[in-house]
C-alpha cells in the first residue's frame, strides 16, 4: 500500500472533497505576508490570548534584557587565564558604556535592552523586524554605532501599494516584498519606503532606498533582518499567530455574544404602552403634538431599572437571550487548549492559571522553556550577537579595546567575539527542592555553579563568588572587632581606654 492509498487518495470519500491551494513559500506565506500582518496586530491590540501569547514569550525570553557575558577564546589566543578574564571584564565595562545608554538608539528613545524587547516583541506581532546601522557621534558616549528598527511594513517592494508584490530585476534576481535576492537565492539588498505605506495621516510621496545586506568593504551586515521561519526559500516572516487567526477571531466573537447575553440578561427594563393617544407618549411629558417623540426619533437602549413609555400601537416583542451555559466551561476551555498548543505554549502558561499539583505545573514550565530556549538561541544569534560585533570592531578601531589581530584574521577575530548571552531564568515552583536538585547535579558533575547561576537566576557565578568573598570577610572582620563597630570586641571604647 503507498500514501495514494490514504492521505494522497482521491477517492476516499474523506478526502474527496479536500481541495488544497498549494503553492510556493513565496505563494503561501510572502505575497500573503500583509494581510497576515494587518490581521495579527488588529487581534493584539483587541487583546485576549492573541496579546497573552507574544507578551508572555517576549517576558519569558527577554525579560529585563539579555546580558551579555564575553568569553574570549584565550587558548586560541595565548593568553593566560588573568590575563583573558581582564579583557573581558574590560570589554563589557565598554560595552555597558554604549547599552545602558539611549545614544545607542538611533531614535535616542531607548537603551540596548529596551531595543531587544521592542525588536523581539515587533517580530512576533508582524511576523519580522528590521535592525538597520547607522553611525552618529554624540556628546554621552565614545561611541557611534547606532540602530534603528524598522517596522516591518517599511521594507516592500517599489512602487507597490503597500501590499505584498514581487517583480523581477535587471539582474535576472526578484524583489520580494522589499526582499531582493539575486539568480541563486541569496539576499543581496533590502528596499525600504521612506514611510509606512500603511500611514494614513502621512501625505508624503513615498520613495525607496536600497540597502546592501552586507558591506562591499568589510562584509559585515547592514542591517539585520529578524524573523520567523517555517519554509525554506521563505523571505518574509510569518506572525505568530498567524496559524490560529480565523480561531482566535471566532473565539473572540464567541466571548463577545456570551457577555451581550448576559448583559441583556441582567437588565430590568419596562415597556409602557397605550391603545390611545393620551398626549403624553415619549420619554416625558408632552403638551402638544409638537413635543412628541415621532417614530424616527423613537431609539431606546435598554438599561437597568429603565421604564420607557411608548407611543401608541407600538409593542413589545421580548428577545429572551438566556441559554444553557452548562458547557460553556469545558468549550472555553478546549479552545484555549487547541490555541494554546498551537502557538507552542502551555495552556497554564498562556491564561497564568495554575491549578494542578507541583509536578504538572513544573512539567508546564519545562516544557515553554524549551520553546523559550529555541527562541532565545535564535534571537541571540540573529540580534544579540551581530549588534555586539558591530559595537566590538568599533571599540577595537577607536582603540577603546586592545584586541590584537582583531582585523587581521577572521579566526582571531572570532577568537575576541565570543560571548554568552544570559537572559531570565524559568522561575520556581519549589526553590528548596530545586536548589537540592541543582545540588546534587554539581556534586555529580552533570553541570557546573556558574551553569547553575545562571539559569537559576540569570546572575553572573564569577560576580557572584566576589561578592561573597567580600561580605564573608566584612562578616569576619565584624566579628573579631577590627571594624570598630557594635558588637566587635572594641565597641564603646576610646582610645585612651583601650591603651589604659
Amino acid at each position: 500500500m503507498s500514501y495514494g492509498s490514504y492521505g494522497a487518495s482521491k477517492t476516499l470519500n474523506s478526502l474527496i472533497g479536500w481541495v488544497v491551494d498549494a503553492g510556493s513559500a513565496e505563494d503561501d506565506i510572502d505575497l500573503q505576508s500583509s494581510t497576515l500582518r494587518k490581521r495579527a496586530r488588529d487581534l493584539y491590540e483587541g487583546g485576549g490570548l492573541a496579546r497573552s501569547g507574544p507578551e508572555t514569550l517576549t517576558t519569558s525570553v527577554v525579560g529585563w534584557g539579555i546580558q551579555p557575558k564575553p568569553k574570549i577564546d584565550g587558548d586560541y589566543l595565548g593568553m593566560t587565564d588573568e590575563v583573558r578574564e581582564e579583557a573581558e571584564h574590560s570589554i563589557l565595562r565598554e560595552f555597558r558604556l554604549w547599552a545602558d545608554s539611549t545614544m545607542c538608539d538611533a531614535e535616542r528613545q531607548r537603551n540596548f535592552y529596551e531595543l531587544q524587547q521592542l525588536a523581539f516583541l515587533s517580530m512576533l506581532m508582524s511576523g519580522d523586524v528590521f535592525a538597520l546601522f547607522g553611525m552618529k557621534e554624540n556628546k554621552r558616549t565614545p561611541y557611534q554605532t547606532t540602530i534603528r528598527l524598522l517596522e516591518a511594513d517599511r521594507i516592500c517592494t517599489p512602487d507597490s501599494s503597500g501590499e505584498s508584490e514581487s517583480k523581477e530585476t535587471d539582474s535576472g534576481g526578484r524583489i520580494i516584498d522589499g526582499v531582493e535576492i539575486d539568480k541563486e537565492g541569496a539576499v543581496v539588498r533590502y528596499h525600504i519606503a521612506s514611510r509606512s505605506p500603511l500611514a494614513g495621516s502621512d501625505s508624503r510621496e513615498i520613495t525607496w532606498t536600497a540597502v546592501d545586506a552586507y558591506g562591499k568593504d568589510t562584509g559585515y551586515p547592514n542591517i539585520l533582518h529578524i524573523m520567523t521561519y517555517e519554509r525554506p526559500e521563505q523571505r518574509r516572516g510569518i506572525p505568530f499567530v498567524s496559524a490560529e487567526i480565523e480561531l482566535i477571531k471566532q473565539f473572540g466573537r464567541y466571548m463577545n455574544a456570551e457577555l451581550a447575553g448576559k448583559v441583556v440578561s441582567a437588565m430590568l427594563t419596562l415597556f409602557i404602552t397605550s391603545k390611545e393617544d393620551d398626549g403624553k407618549a415619549g420619554m416625558e411629558d408632552a403638551v402638544n403634538e409638537e413635543e412628541k417623540v415621532t417614530e424616527d426619533e423613537l431609539k431606546l437602549e435598554l438599561a437597568p431599572g429603565a421604564i420607557y413609555d411608548l407611543p401608541p400601537g407600538k409593542d413589545v416583542t421580548t428577545v429572551d437571550p438566556k441559554r444553557s451555559d452548562t458547557q460553556f466551561e469545558s468549550f472555553v476551555n478546549t479552545c484555549i487548549t487547541v490555541i494554546a498548543s498551537s502557538m507552542g505554549i502551555p495552556k497554564e502558561v498562556l491564561v497564568k492559571k495554575y491549578e494542578s499539583n507541583y509536578t504538572a505545573a513544573r512539567a508546564a514550565l519545562l516544557d515553554f522553556w524549551r520553546t523559550v530556549k529555541v527562541y532565545r538561541t535564535r534571537f541571540n544569534a540573529k540580534f544579540n550577537q551581530p549588534i555586539y560585533e558591530q559595537w566590538l570592531s568599533e571599540a577595537v578601531a577607536a582603540g577603546r579595546i586592545d584586541a590584537p589581530g582583531f582585523f587581521d584574521d577572521p579566526s582571531i577575530r572570532q577568537a575576541w567575539c565570543g560571548c554568552l548571552w544570559m537572559g531570565a531564568s524559568m522561575g520556581h515552583v519549589d526553590p528548596k527542592k530545586e536548589v537540592e536538585a541543582a545540588a546534587m547535579r554539581i556534586a555529580q558533575n552533570i553541570t557546573t555553579q556558574e551553569q547553575e547561576a545562571s539559569e537559576y537566576n540569570g546572575n553572573d557565578w564569577s560576580e557572584n563568588v566576589r561578592q561573597r568573598s567580600k561580605e564573608i570577610a566584612m562578616t569576619s572582620d565584624m566579628g573579631s572587632g577590627k571594624t570598630g563597630k557594635p558588637g566587635g570586641k572594641n565597641s564603646g571604647k576610646n582610645e585612651s581606654e583601650e591603651k589604659t
